[in-house]
């Protein structure tokens, strides 16, 4: 083994260093005891008259320990080798990088190293090593030596005491390396943080400080990876590592808050606002004058938004340190109080001046002190409040107005979120009664956004954290209640509702009056904005109980006069689905299934007795919400809960047992599944959808075969289009879900062979058209779950553009495969989705759906390709597409020319964005592409289509001049004709699209 040993670092000597460690390392982790083997071998070269031999032998113990294991030497043997490696850094000054190298090594790989041993790498290192002229890869050695110490003999180190740290900050002097910053920074912060600084507090900022601010900017391609924003940030967490560089850490930031530079400036509000919490009030005291007045003067300045709310968030951090609990005494009181006050005075000439920006941002500051502590906000708020509230009330302009109630509603946010205080708030309650009139005189004004500000400050002022006065929030009760009532604003009525909700939530006992007086407003012509204000009512169970039991005795009412109340019925049903969205995820859901899911089903089927051919889209809109809220029950009931009701439900809906259901009412047996039942009773499966589109797979076990076999007849049979959408969904739904396995193929293969009998020519059309629906529905469903069987059913499907009877259907419809259909097909839904299945399906049908145009006998059969083309590639992202637009655009300029093509607004908002994406390609195409946008733009019947044809055309604008010039005459002038247009949005887009095509200019070479 010697002899193997010694030729192996004769071979390291010799120029192959990384097979010869490794060779020797694989010998030496056989046996722990070659290691000493290894260094006896090494003797000659250790102690060879040449300076590089000896330095090559010393680096090359360091690759060795680098390719053992963690902790494979022992202490001993870590300490006997560290002693040796000390040695080496008193020799010769080219044999000292490579013992650091190896110390480096050295103390990352073994078990922690003897405390003495640990000491003298650190003294001998201090006493040795002259940092400064080394190599940036030496130095940094010599930072990874004391890192690796630091974190594996703490104890050792600290009691060097003030040794350790000067010779820290001798060896990290005049540091430039950002490699080398970032370990030292590091370090820097572990030994303030951990270490007492004694009397070198001064020196070891001053060796961090002089790096204040970070102005490092990382070189092209960044090879090493550091970040200024790693850089800064270790530099701020130094700063902040210690208390006791407050004294000489705020006098350099401060001198840095008045830079020209504004990242010098940010960087110290920031810093300023991390370190705050560590300095406390000792350390931030005596500088409270100098840190408001500099804050002051950015923020009002506004140089930038970032830097005021960078100044800002320093501040409440200052005051928020300054208070603390565990360090208040009588004098500091005193002192914050006096600051605060002084901030105060020093801003009060421009809270009510007559510059609004400046006047905002001086409330800004003082809003930041008052957030900071309970305290500050009781010395700030009786300042600041009348100041406000006096501005709020003289100025007349809406804009002003607006920014002024605007301050206030957060003034009053901050007291909200201190959650109140019965002794700040008591001085106070004077002020909230003219915010309150503040408030009450804005929503007398026809401004929806002062409206909406004044709702959320009434709010605020009446939540118990802020006030005690019950009639108060008696009176915004009925105020919210009234608005409730009479607000059409989307925006304003969803600011009204809100608020009464929050209220109700502090208030609970006040819900019973809301919901006694909405229902009474429901018999005046107000059922719509009634109803939907209920759904806010709902705060706990009692609450939803009313609230349920009202809607459903509603909508039976209403079921039973359908001719003069479907539009209250309709709405009630749209209520109920929210509140049922609204409780989802809280406590009262557990009770849906009795309280609200068959009362539902009693519901539909009561109300199958009573449809009519005139109630037939009435009865689509009522069951298309039922689904909706099945769907909230199968997504977010348990999944025991599920399973019960599933069982009930398929009990009901195959067998037709009305008895074996706790039904109040007296009900006919109905037979849903059926297709020979009436259209009435047939559209009760999208109940059935609900659950399974939405539901776990896993918790509909029971008669789910017989259901799956029993809606795939109804999709196929039923002649009703609401019935056979239902049922294919149904089908889709559970194919997509179904257990991986034999069961997909049982459920699978006997589909696939009827479905092809049912597609024969010899069958009547409307079946076809019904088989073809469902061969789409269920070629969607296993193309989102990326099952081998898709080839088949998708090649079957684009084979049936040939046809003449169904070709037509499937070219508008193909398109569905790759649509996103998140209602039904999603991850909340339980479905299995395969990602990039759109992709899949469009790189292995593109080449047929090609080919298939290119070999159609005829142009009825040709525009079916382009119609489903077309539909395919608008779906698409461009990413997807963009391989393939050389082959696709010859089939999108033709698409582009059938008027009656229903995708010939998103084929135009491809051809939008390939304009910048895909220039080469638009640009071969100029020629045709061009006339056609120009025709499109002004001939199309279809406003949008004529917008996205200007968009088109303004987007090729941004090509290359030589391309657009020979045609910017005929653009100019026939886009003429399009400023006439009829629609204002058009003549719009007109008028850009124009002026972008008058200014262009000619190419000129330089």
């Amino acid at each position: 083994m010697a002899t193997s040993m010694e030729h192996e670092i004769e071979r390291y000597l010799l120029g192959d260093p990384l097979e010869a460690s490794k060779v020797i390392a694989s010998e030496i982790n056989k046996s722990n005891a070659k290691f000493i083997s290894f260094i006896e071998s090494l003797e000659a070269s250790l102690t060879n008259t040449d300076n590089v031999t000896r330095g090559r032998a010393t680096h090359m113990i360091g690759d060795v320990v680098e390719m053992l294991p963690p902790s494979f030497l022992s202490q001993e043997q870590g300490d006997m080798v560290t002693k040796f490696l000390l040695a080496k850094l008193k020799d010769h000054h080219s044999v000292q990088p490579h013992a650091l190298q190896s110390l480096a090594v050295l103390t990352s790989r073994c078990s922690p190293l003897g405390d003495e041993t640990a000491k003298d790498i650190c003294l001998t290192i201090f006493r040795e090593v002259q940092n400064q002229t080394l190599s940036h890869a030496d130095r940094g050695a010599t930072y990874r030596v004391l890192q690796n110490l630091l974190g594996a003999s703490t104890q050792a180190l600290s009691d060097l005491g003030g040794d350790f740290v000067i010779g820290f900050i001798q060896q990290m002097d005049a540091e430039k390396d950002p490699r080398n910053l970032l370990i030292c920074f590091n370090c820097a912060q572990f030994i303030c943080s951990n270490f007492s600084l004694g009397p070198f507090t001064e020196e070891m900022f001053e060796i961090l400080g002089c790096y204040f601010p970070v102005d490092f900017v990382p070189p092209p391609n960044n090879p090493h990876g550091i970040t200024k924003e790693e850089l800064v940030i270790a530099l701020r967490k130094c700063f902040g590592a210690t208390p006791q560089f407050a004294e000489y850490s705020i006098p350099l930031l401060l001198e840095k808050m008045t830079s020209d530079l504004q990242s010098a400036r940010l960087d110290s509000f920031f810093t300023l606002a991390e370190c705050a919490p560590v300095y406390g009030m000792n350390g931030l005291t005596r500088f409270l004058g100098s840190i408001n007045s500099t804050a002051k003067r950015e923020v009002l300045m506004n140089i930038s938004s970032a830097l005021v709310e960078a100044a800002n968030n320093a501040v409440t951090e200052v005051y928020k340190a300054v208070v603390s609990p565990t360090t208040q005494t009588n004098k500091s009181i005193s002192d914050v109080s006096e600051n605060i006050v002084e901030l105060y005075q020093d801003v009060g000439k421009f809270l009510e001046g007559t510059d609004l920006k400046k006047s905002c941002l001086a409330f800004s500051l003082c809003r930041a002190v008052a957030s900071s502590s309970t305290f500050a906000m009781g010395i700030m708020l009786p300042l600041v409040l009348p100041s406000l509230i006096s501005c709020c009330h003289k100025h007349t302009q809406v804009s002003e107005q607006l920014a002024f109630v605007k301050e206030l509603n957060r003034f009053l946010s901050v007291i909200y979120d201190h959650k109140g205080n019965t002794g700040v708030l008591a001085p106070l309650q004077l002020l909230m009664k003219s915010a309150c009139a503040v408030f009450e005189q804005l929503l007398k004004l026809t401004s929806s956004d002062l409206q909406r500000e004044a709702i959320k400050g009434l709010r605020l002022v009446s939540t118990p954290r802020i006030t005690t006065d019950e009639e108060q929030v008696q009176s915004l009760l009925h105020l919210l209640i009234i608005k409730s009532l009479a607000v059409q604003s989307s925006d304003l009525r969803s600011e009204v509702l809100s608020s009464l909700r929050v209220i109700l939530e502090e208030e609970p006992k006040l819900s019973e009056q809301a919901i006694k007086s909405l229902i009474e407003q429901t018999d005046q012509d107000n059922f719509l904005l009634a109803s939907d204000a209920l759904v806010y009512t709902v705060v706990n169970t009692k609450s939803f109980t009313e609230v349920n039991n009202f809607f459903l005795k509603t909508m039976s009412e209403n079921i039973l006069a359908l001719a003069e109340k479907s539009g209250n019925l309709l709405s009630c049903a749209r209520a109920m689905k929210q509140l049922l969205l609204q409780i989802s995820k809280t406590e009262i859901f557990a009770q849906v299934e009795t309280s609200t899911a068959l009362p539902l089903i009693s519901l539909s089927i009561q109300a199958s007795e009573q449809w009519t051919e005139e109630s037939s889209k009435t009865c689509q809109a009522l069951m298309s919400c039922f689904r909706d809220a099945f769907s909230v029950f199968g997504q977010f009931m348990a999944k025991s809960d599920v399973t019960s009701f599933w069982d009930k439900m398929a009990l009901l809906f195959l067998e037709g047992e009305i008895q074996n259901h706790d039904f109040t009412e007296n009900l006919k047996n109905i037979q849903p599944l059926q297709s020979e039942s009436p259209w009435q009773q047939t559209r009760l499966v999208a109940l059935m959808e609900g659950l399974v589109i939405s539901a776990n797979i896993q918790a509909l076990v029971e008669r789910r075969e017989q259901f799956f076999e029993t809606a795939y007849v109804l999709a196929l049979q039923s002649q009703d289009e609401f019935t056979h959408l239902s049922a294919c969904k149904c089908v889709a739904a559970i194919m997509n879900k179904a257990p991986i396995g034999s069961q997909i193929q049982w459920f699978l293969e006997p589909i696939v062979d009827k479905l092809k009998r049912a597609l024969a020519s010899e069958n009547t059309l409307p079946g076809r058209l019904r088989a073809v629906q469902l061969w789409l529905w269920l070629t969607k469903a296993m193309e989102c779950r990326g099952h081998s069987a898709t080839t088949i059913l998708s090649s079957h499907l684009i084979s049936l553009l040939d046809d003449p009877d169904l070709g037509p259907e499937v070219g508008r419809r193909l398109s569905m495969v790759v649509e996103d259909m998140d209602d039904i097909f999603s991850a909340q839904n339980h479905s299995i989705i395969t990602p990039l299945y759109k992709q899949r399906f469009f790189s292995l049908n593109l080449k047929a759906l090609v080919n298939g145009y290119e070999n159609a006998v005829s142009k009825e059969v040709k525009q079916n390709y382009l119609l489903a083309v077309s539909g395919i590639v608008s779906r698409l992202p461009l990413q997807v597409t963009k391989p393939h637009l050389n082959q696709l655009m010859p089939l999108l300029m033709l698409a582009l020319k059938d008027s009656k093509n229903p995708n010939l607004g998103a084929i135009l908002s491809t051809l939008s964005v390939a304009g910048a994406s895909a220039p080469q390609t638009v640009t071969s195409n100029m020629d045709s592409l061009v006339p056609q946008l120009l025709d499109l733009s002004i001939r199309s019947g279809d406003m949008k289509v004529r917008i996205a044809a200007l968009e088109c055309l303004e987007q090729l604008t941004g090509l290359s001049s030589h391309v657009l010039v020979p045609h910017q005459t005929k653009v100019v002038r026939e886009l003429k004709q399009a400023l006439d247009d009829k629609k204002r949005l058009v003549r719009r887009q007109a008028a850009e699209t124009r002026s972008a095509w008058i200014l262009l200019q000619p190419e000129t070479k330089s």
